[in-house]
């Protein structure tokens, strides 16, 4: 007899508490590491964590605490060892991949040299908004679970991993987790609605670039006044907030530049 597809509530809950145990394992493992390392700590934690158990073919422990087992698409047999390693890789290292992939490819417009410089612009706010969009996507992964259930990790899904129930489950809360994706699909499609326009605006800007700028007050990268100017080793100038906020390049000549290589301009007005 085919057992029953785990409910929503059941795979929240032992994502809950696995993602408990990750988080203690990375605290563990932080204060072992150096201080330069410590950002490290969660993607292994996770990886150590889930390779000891679902690689292993085990259930995890909030899998045994809510009583609910991996299997494949057919839902009669457990999921293969490639499909178990992907969807742990995807888990531990999906989202840096993806922003990884997105700052190569404005790199590459940025060196593209045959891209006309309003065109290379919008490409470039466009990849911005995209990478805004990264923990959205993961946010609407996850309110399409608490609605229609299957598993809470998007690599799993990828994977095409889902859960069955092996204990009979209390299905009090699906109710409310139904209320819970609707509203968390609400708040994903807004936050992507506003990083949409806030690319749109920024697009808007960049076409009105030469009349704009003309004052050497403005800051190239905000379009407003220079405050506390910084100078870049360029050459170029920008004011503190633009220079040690989003800028990884120059905004005019797309050099690259580190944080610690800004050098404020304490008694210098443009």
């Amino acid at each position: 007899m085919a057992l029953p597809t785990a409910q929503p509530a059941e795979v929240l809950r032992a994502w809950q508490k696995d993602d408990l145990y990750q988080k203690q394992l990375a605290g563990s493992l932080a204060r072992l590491m150096p201080s330069n390392r410590a950002s490290k700590a969660v993607p292994i934690s996770s990886l150590l964590y889930k390779s000891f158990t679902t690689l292993r073919d085990l259930q995890t422990l909030g899998e045994e605490y809510s009583g609910i087992v991996q299997v494949d698409e057919t839902y009669n047999k457990l999921p293969s060892f490639c499909n178990r390693l992907l969807s742990i890789a995807l888990s531990a290292f999906g989202e840096n991949l993806t922003r990884r992939l997105f700052r190569y490819a404005e790199n590459a417009v940025e060196q593209n040299s045959s891209l006309r410089p309003a065109v290379q612009n919008s490409f470039l706010v466009l990849l911005k908004a995209l990478t805004n969009m990264v923990p959205q996507i993961e946010n609407i992964h996850r309110a399409l679970c608490y609605i229609n259930g299957g598993p809470i990790q998007l690599g799993k899904t990828a994977a095409g991993i889902d859960y069955v129930q092996v204990r009979p489950a209390a299905a009090a809360y699906y109710a409310h987790l139904r209320l819970l994706g609707i509203v968390t699909l609400l708040h994903a499609f807004v936050s992507c609605g506003q990083s949409v326009h806030q690319a749109k605006r920024h697009i808007d800007q960049m076409r009105d670039f030469p009349n704009e700028v003309e004052s050497n007050k403005s800051c190239v990268a905000c379009l407003e006044e220079i405050v506390q100017p910084c100078a870049l080793p360029c050459g170029h100038i920008f004011c503190m907030q633009c220079s040690y906020g989003a800028l990884e390049t120059c905004a005019l000549c797309r050099t690259p530049f580190t944080k610690n290589t800004v050098v404020p301009l304490m008694n210098y007005c443009p």
